[in-house]
């Protein structure tokens, strides 16, 4: 069964180094770095940490049968989500756990939600695959190394989920 829970940001200090694992068993083949684990999960919780403080940021928990299977980081502006970190255990990926944990999140989402951006590791070309499908676009930037840009229409997404 696939449950998803909100995180209590009281509780951050106990979960963010599960999620940080989650994030590093999906990036580190992808951005291999010289950086010991512990130095890169330092790293990783000194910025998202203080980030979660923030109002509008929260984070979706995804379990599967009790275990952790992913998650979902964001925050919402006005009528921009910012999606920042969608990742799921390699042995939930190209499951029904993505569709079940997207299909959750537009459910919660504001309604005034009309543009989705998100970033993407260059070579996770995987990513940018699903969000290509779901009729997000690239948006030229600059300084964003290793990441690329996209962004799309809010309605166009939830009409692949709402069906």
């Amino acid at each position: 069964m696939i449950e998803f829970i909100e995180l209590n940001k009281s509780e951050k200090s106990s979960f963010l180094p599960l999620l940080f694992d989650i994030f590093y068993n999906n990036t580190i083949e992808l951005v291999p770095s010289e950086k010991s684990y512990d130095s890169q999960r330092d790293e990783w919780l000194s910025e998202v940490s203080p980030a979660l403080d923030k109002e509008p940021r929260k984070v979706i928990l995804c379990y599967y049968d009790g275990e952790l299977a992913g998650f979902i980081m964001y925050y919402t502006r006005g009528e921009l989500l910012m999606v920042e970190e969608l990742q799921l255990k390699k042995k939930f990926q190209r499951t029904r756990a993505f569709y079940m944990l997207c299909k959750h999140f537009i459910s919660v989402l504001p309604c005034e939600i009309a543009t989705v951006e998100a970033y993407a590791l260059k070579n996770n070309f995987n990513s940018q695959g699903i969000m290509q499908y779901l009729g997000m676009e690239f948006v030229p930037h600059e300084n964003e190394f290793p990441l690329v840009h996209l962004r799309g229409s809010a309605e166009k997404i939830k009409a692949r989920f709402c069906r």
